[in-house]
């Protein structure tokens, strides 16, 4: 059974995680970059006017999504899939199809109900690591913190932990979290070979396909859209009918730190803004000039 987790509840979870948040006016906000913050929920509209950032993003800068009602200097890109309720095998096109129903001859997908079953995954989190170089939270091809962490994680029992079994055999991990009515698809980790037995398409499926069943989930969500040579690994979910959806925020720098961005960043600034984005695809570089246009309005306020 999926269980909702509170906002606040998702933010004494993420600080466990390691996540630099802290509550300031109400809201949870994540340290995304060092002084700078967005909403810990990332779809969260805020009106700018009553916004009170945390007192280190006065040094840095803050971001958020806003409503119609209020004004807007930049974008974010969220990767959606906008419908839970009406997901199903079925609406994925003919190769995605294949893949899951080919992985089902193979795995046994089920739920983590305690931290041990979470802990015999390190070896395929060793493997996962070994093969991508994933730098989030390295410390865990340590046994003893990749231990600490699943003991961290059940400490917080709304959260979702989905495993794939072949034969016996733990070859790939997922992680969600439901917040409000929202899912959260947040880490998936896999052994190299069951790959080739699209344990992945798998996965996702199943968290989808228990979203649907909910009947509380309105949209599954994978993450902020990303930029440049990365993007290609959104593939993955747009092929699967998730869609690019481009919020508008209100961004607030420091003079400081936005001169500091204009000069020797720009594309982390207009990653920042979202200039780099037109319907999930990268806008042709004269757009720079339009960010360089954008960031000159935002150093003034």
């Amino acid at each position: 059974m999926i269980e909702s987790m509170t906002i606040a509840e998702y933010a004494a979870y993420q600080r466990e995680m390691g996540e630099r948040v802290v509550e300031s006016g109400g809201v949870y906000w994540r340290r995304v970059r060092p002084f700078f913050y967005r909403p810990l929920v990332p779809w969260q509209a805020l009106d700018p006017a009553l916004v009170k950032p945390p007192r280190a993003a006065v040094l840095g800068g803050w971001q958020c999504v806003v409503n119609d009602n209020h004004p807007a200097n930049s974008r974010i890109a969220f990767l959606v899939f906008p419908e839970a309720r009406g997901y199903s095998v079925d609406s994925l096109d003919k190769k995605r199809r294949w893949e899951v129903h080919t992985a089902m001859k193979h795995f046994e997908v089920r739920a983590f109900g305690h931290a041990d079953e979470l802990k015999s995954a390190y070896e395929v989190y060793l493997d996962f690591q070994s093969r991508t170089g994933y730098e989030y939270r390295a410390d865990r091809v340590r046994r003893e913190s990749f231990d600490a962490w699943a003991e961290s994680v059940f400490r917080h029992p709304k959260v979702l932990v989905l495993g794939a079994f072949m034969a016996g055999r733990i070859e790939a991990v997922s992680i969600c979290q439901v917040v409000e009515d929202i899912l959260i698809y947040a880490s998936f980790f896999s052994r190299g070979t069951a790959l080739a037995f699209h344990v992945g398409s798998l996965m996702l499926h199943s968290a989808r396909a228990m979203a649907a069943a909910a009947g509380c989930i309105r949209q599954v969500f994978a993450g902020l859209r990303k930029s440049g040579r990365a993007m290609s690994v959104d593939d993955f979910y747009l092929q699967r009918g998730f869609q690019v959806v481009v919020e508008p925020s209100y961004c607030r720098l420091h003079p400081v730190a936005g001169l500091f961005l204009r000069v020797l960043s720009p594309g982390r600034l207009e990653q920042i803004l979202g200039t780099i984005w037109e319907d999930g695809t990268d806008v042709p570089r004269p757009a720079a000039a339009a960010a360089r246009s954008v960031a000159a309005e935002i150093l003034k306020s």
